[in-house]
């Protein structure tokens, strides 16, 4: 699923009180929005119909990894083949008709600040 091709909107590694939003796709499925708060700075659509978005969430890494985790457990997805580390985690998903892979990494320059990257596909 990762292979690179397709067109984007840069992503940037900031702060989310700094961040500049971006918006979703209007195909980007609603199953697969983030939690309430985080800002979209950056969407690539590659071939064969796959879309990276990248956000910062503006909360811990701990509360943002049991977001992402409930968020893509529910609403159809059934989560596997994750790991969480101390400073990130990432799993893999599938459900909807699609499938995916969500990471999150601690952000050290923004002081309870995460980033996200959410792969989704067919």
């Amino acid at each position: 699923m990762a292979a690179p091709g397709g067109t984007a909107t840069q992503a940037a590694l900031v702060c989310a009180k700094d961040a500049k939003p971006v918006d979703l796709p209007t195909s980007f499925p609603a199953q697969a929005s983030l939690p309430a708060g985080y800002v979209v700075t950056g969407v690539e659509s590659r071939s064969a119909g796959r879309t990276v978005v990248t956000a910062v969430s503006p909360k811990p890494f701990k509360q943002t990894l049991a977001e992402m985790q409930g968020a893509y457990s529910t609403r159809g997805w059934t989560p596997s083949e994750g790991e969480v580390e101390e400073r990130d985690a990432e799993s893999n998903f599938d459900g909807n008709g699609l499938r995916g892979r969500w990471a999150i990494r601690e952000l050290p320059d923004c002081t309870d600040n995460t980033t996200v990257s959410v792969l989704l596909g067919s």
